[in-house]
């Protein structure tokens, strides 16, 4: 037991980092693209709303904002940038949600002995409290009620 126990509790402590690493990843790439969009859904309304509006009315003017409006049309920083911002916010969300069992997977991961048995048992608490709160609705409020 003495040689299973360590093997264990380093196991349980890689499939928690794992599991919270791996939806990381998801959920923000999810919300990258989605702020991709939004990114880009603000930036051509700006950029359409400054062609459709003029101070002055002259061709040399009318046809330097079209130009430039072309050359703003082909710009990839805005949706970069927003693509950034939304895989930024997901990372932080999730991994602010997964924070108490990434603790303690890494707290299996990295100790030894009783600490590290106490970083395994939080994961599996952590586990078994999110089956039965996503899976089974324990603690869930009932939109129905």
């Amino acid at each position: 037991m003495a040689v299973i126990s360590p093997i264990i509790c380093k196991t349980i402590g890689a499939a928690g980092i794992a599991a919270a690493l791996y939806d990381t990843v998801k959920v923000s790439n999810h919300f990258a693209a989605a702020g991709k969009e939004d990114a880009a859904a603000d930036y051509y309304q700006k950029l359409y709303a400054d062609t459709r509006t003029i101070d002055n009315i002259s061709y040399v003017s009318n046809a330097a904002q079209n130009k430039i409006t072309d050359l703003r049309e082909k710009n990839p920083l805005p949706v970069i940038w927003g693509s950034i911002k939304g895989w930024t916010k997901g990372a932080l969300y999730t991994l602010c949600n997964w924070l108490p069992a990434a603790g303690c997977a890494s707290l299996a991961l990295l100790t030894k002995g009783f600490l590290s048995k106490l970083g395994a048992a939080g994961v599996v608490l952590c586990s078994i409290y999110n089956i039965a709160h996503n899976g089974f609705g324990v603690g869930k409020n009932n939109p129905m009620d």
